[in-house]
């Protein structure tokens, strides 16, 4: 089954003020992969192909 998770390293880098744009970009993201649906098309693509799973990670890098 699908899955899509958002990661980060080093967050605990960032600046109060850094972090609270962050946390708005996090979700930003999260908002733009919920109303695109693309759990929904994971989902319908790994139905495509017996034993195909797909899983999407967004991964951010704090390198401070």
């Amino acid at each position: 089954m699908s899955s899509i998770s958002i990661e980060t390293d080093n967050e605990n880098k960032l600046t109060v003020q850094e972090y609270v744009r962050y946390i708005k970009i996090k979700e930003k993201i999260q908002e733009f992969l919920d109303r695109e649906n693309v759990k929904d098309m994971l989902r319908d693509s790994e139905s495509s192909l017996n034993g195909l799973t797909i899983d999407l990670v967004v991964k951010f890098s704090i390198n401070k």
